[in-house]
C-alpha cells in the first residue's frame, strides 16, 4: 500500500472513531471563529467609512474622512488661538472692548458654521490644486517655511492714522487736480514737522478726523490690503507717512504709521497644539495650500486685468418672487371695511350679539348703496374704511395668492364666477363687514415671465419698451440697459447666463436669488477695461473665476454625486 493511501486510510479510521462531543466542540468553535470574522469585517467596514472613505471628491481628487476630521481640528485650533490673541489685545489696550466683543462674536459664528465652511473649503482646495498646475503656479518651500513660522507668531501690530481729501469726480479733471495738489501740500507740511493728528483734525474729511485721523492698532491680516493706501501703509519698513494715494474715485489719502510692534513668538502655540492633538504636518500642508491659493489669485488677477477683453452690452428685466417661485395664480382686490366701533383689531373680542356688529352691518349696507349708485369706490374707501393701511390707497390691496386672507374674504374673491370689476358684499369676517371689488386676476408671475421671454425674443431693439409695458402691474420690477459688462466683474450666476448668449439673443426666464430675470445681449465687443472694472477685478475677479470653474466641476460628497461635470469656462 502506498504511503498516500495509508495516510488517507488512517485519517478516515480516526475520523470514524472520533468522539462526537469533540466534533460538537469543533463546530461550536468554528461558529465562534466565523462570528468573529464577521465582526472584524463589520469593524473594518466601519473603520473604512470613518477614516479612509472619501469625504469630498472633486474631478477625481479626494480627501478622506479622517483627513477632513483632522483639518476641522486644525481650524478649531486656529479659532481658539485667534480668540486667545484677541483677548490679550483687549487686555493690552490695542483693541477696544467693543471691537474685541465683535471679533469674538465673529469667531463664535465661524465656529458654528465650520462644518459647512470646511466642505466648501475642501472643494476649493481640490479645485485649486488642478487649476494651479494647469496655470503653472507653485509655491517655494522657503515661502511655506516662512509662512509656517509666521503662523506660530503673535502678529505684528501697527498704529495707523489717515487723512482723507475728497472731491466730486467730474469730466473736468480740474477738481481732481486741485484735490491732489491739496493732499500733496498737506503731506509736505507733515514731512516738514507738522503734527499729523492736528493736521488731520483740520483737513481730513473722513470719520477718523475727530480723533486726529486715528484708525487704531491693527494686524496685516485684518486690514483690507486690496486697497492701495492700506497696502502702502503695510509696505513701510519703519514708522512714517505714505505718499498721497488715490484710494477711490473721488478720494486721496495719506496714511501714517505711528508705531510698530514687531511680531513675537507665541510661546504657548506648540503646547496648545499638542494638548488638542493637532496634526502639525497636515497643518503645515494647509498653510502651503493657502499660499498656493494666493499665488494663483495673483496670477489669475493679472491675467484678468489684461485689456482689451470681450465685453457684452446687456439689457434685463427682473421681477421679485416670493416663496413658491411665483408659480401660483394671484388676484387683485379693493375693499371697504366697516368694523364694529370702527376698530378692526378689537372686533373679534366682541360677542356676536353686541349692537356694534349690527351698526357696522348697517353702515356697510349704506356704503354698498353708494357704490352701486356710482359714487367713486376709492373716495368712499379713503373716507370710511376702517382698514387704515389700504384706505389711503383707495382700498387697494396687494396682488395675493390663494390663502392670503381670512376664509370668508378668500371665498368671495376666489369665486370663479366673480368677474373683474364686479362688487360683492357685505362679507362678514372677524374684522367687520367688507365691500369688495375684484380688480384683476393673473397667472403666476413665473408663467407670465416665461410668456414675456418668448415675446422679447421677437422684440429686437424694443426690448426695454416691451418689457416695461409687460411688467408694469408687478411691484418691485426693474428694467434696464446697463451697458457693457466684463465677465469677471459681476455675479458668477449672472456671468454664466450672459456669456451663454450671442449678440441679439434673449435668455429664457431664469432665477437668481429671489428674482426672475430675462436678459438680452445687445452687442459683443472687445473693449478696454475702465477703472471701475479694474477695481472690481482686483477685489473679486478671482472669486468669480474660481466659482465658474467650481460650477463646472464633478463633485461628490460622502460618495454621493452632488454636481455633474459641466463645460469649463475659458481660462
Amino acid at each position: 500500500m502506498s504511503l498516500l493511501r495509508r495516510v488517507r486510510t488512517s485519517i478516515q479510521s480516526r475520523f470514524e472513531a472520533a468522539d462526537k462531543s469533540v466534533l460538537t466542540n469543533i463546530a461550536f468553535l468554528s461558529a465562534i471563529v466565523l462570528s468573529g470574522l464577521l465582526l472584524v469585517g463589520v469593524a473594518l467596514s466601519a473603520w473604512w467609512s470613518d477614516n479612509l472613505a472619501s469625504a469630498v471628491e472633486v474631478n477625481g481628487q479626494s480627501v478622506t474622512v479622517s483627513e477632513a476630521r483632522a483639518r476641522a481640528n486644525i481650524e478649531f485650533f486656529r479659532l481658539g488661538v485667534e480668540e486667545r490673541r484677541i483677548r490679550a489685545r483687549v487686555s493690552a489696550g490695542t483693541l477696544s472692548s467693543e471691537a474685541g466683543t465683535a471679533a469674538l462674536q465673529s469667531i463664535s459664528d465661524r465656529g458654528d458654521n465650520l462644518s459647512s465652511a470646511l466642505t466648501s473649503d475642501l472643494i476649493d482646495m481640490l479645485l485649486i490644486r488642478d487649476l494651479a498646475s494647469s496655470n503653472d503656479v507653485s509655491v517655494d518651500d522657503a515661502d511655506v517655511e516662512a509662512q509656517w513660522q509666521e503662523e506660530q507668531q503673535i502678529p505684528e501690530l501697527r498704529l495707523i492714522r489717515r487723512i482723507t481729501i475728497e472731491f466730486t469726480p467730474t469730466n473736468d479733471a480740474a477738481a481732481e487736480a486741485d484735490a491732489k495738489a491739496k493732499a500733496e501740500a498737506i503731506l509736505a507740511e507733515i514731512r516738514a514737522g507738522a503734527d499729523f493728528s492736528e493736521v488731520a483734525k483740520r483737513e481730513s474729511s473722513d470719520s477718523f478726523a475727530v480723533e486726529g485721523g486715528r484708525v487704531g492698532w491693527s494686524t496685516r491680516a485684518a486690514d483690507p490690503l486690496i486697497e492701495p493706501a492700506y497696502l502702502a501703509a503695510w509696505s513701510l519698513t519703519s514708522p512714517g507717512t505714505t505718499e498721497v494715494i488715490s484710494q477711490d474715485s473721488g478720494q486721496f489719502v495719506i496714511f501714517y504709521v505711528e508705531q510698530i510692534r514687531e511680531a513675537t513668538p507665541d510661546l504657548d502655540f506648540a503646547s496648545l497644539a499638542s494638548e488638542t492633538s493637532v496634526d502639525l504636518a497636515l497643518y503645515r500642508k494647509v498653510v502651503a495650500e493657502e499660499l498656493l491659493r494666493e499665488a494663483l489669485r495673483e496670477k489669475v488677477t493679472a491675467d484678468l486685468l489684461k485689456s482689451p477683453v470681450e465685453q457684452r452690452d446687456v439689457s434685463y428685466v427682473t421681477v421679485p418672487v416670493a416663496a413658491g417661485g411665483g408659480e401660483v395664480e394671484e388676484v387683485h382686490a379693493s375693499h371697504i371695511l366697516y368694523s364694529p366701533n370702527d376698530d378692526a383689531q378689537g372686533a373679534s373680542k366682541l360677542s356676536e350679539d353686541d349692537p356694534a356688529w349690527a351698526a357696522a352691518k348697517a353702515d356697510a349696507d349704506a356704503g354698498l348703496v353708494l357704490v352701486n349708485q356710482g359714487i367713486n369706490f376709492e373716495s368712499i374707501a379713503k373716507k370710511y374704511s376702517d382698514d387704515d393701511s389700504s384706505a389711503q390707497d383707495g382700498g387697494l390691496l396687494a396682488w395675493a395668492p390663494q390663502g392670503t386672507f381670512v376664509t370668508a374674504f378668500e371665498d368671495a374673491i376666489w369665486d370663479k364666477g366673480l368677474q373683474v370689476g364686479e362688487i360683492v358684499g357685505p362679507i362678514k369676517t372677524e374684522f367687520g363687514y367688507h365691500i369688495i371689488r375684484l380688480e384683476g386676476r393673473r397667472s403666476g408671475v413665473k408663467l407670465a415671465m416665461e410668456q414675456l421671454s418668448v415675446a422679447l425674443k421677437d422684440a429686437g431693439e424694443d426690448f426695454i419698451k416691451v418689457a416695461t409695458d409687460a411688467v408694469a402691474e408687478y411691484s418691485g420690477t426693474d428694467v434696464q440697459q446697463i451697458g457693457f459688462l466684463s465677465r469677471y466683474t459681476i455675479n458668477p450666476d449672472l456671468s454664466k447666463l450672459i456669456w451663454a448668449l450671442g449678440a441679439g439673443e434673449v435668455s429664457n426666464t431664469e432665477t437668481i436669488n429671489d428674482q426672475l430675470i430675462i436678459l438680452r445681449v445687445n452687442a459683443i465687443e472687445e473693449r478696454e477695461l475702465d477703472e471701475s472694472q479694474k477695481s472690481a477685478i482686483n477685489q473679486g475677479g478671482f472669486d468669480v473665476w474660481l466659482t465658474l470653474y467650481s460650477r463646472a466641476a464633478s463633485i461628490l460628497i460622502e460618495g454621493k454625486q452632488v454636481q455633474e461635470a459641466g463645460e469649463s469656462p475659458a481660462p
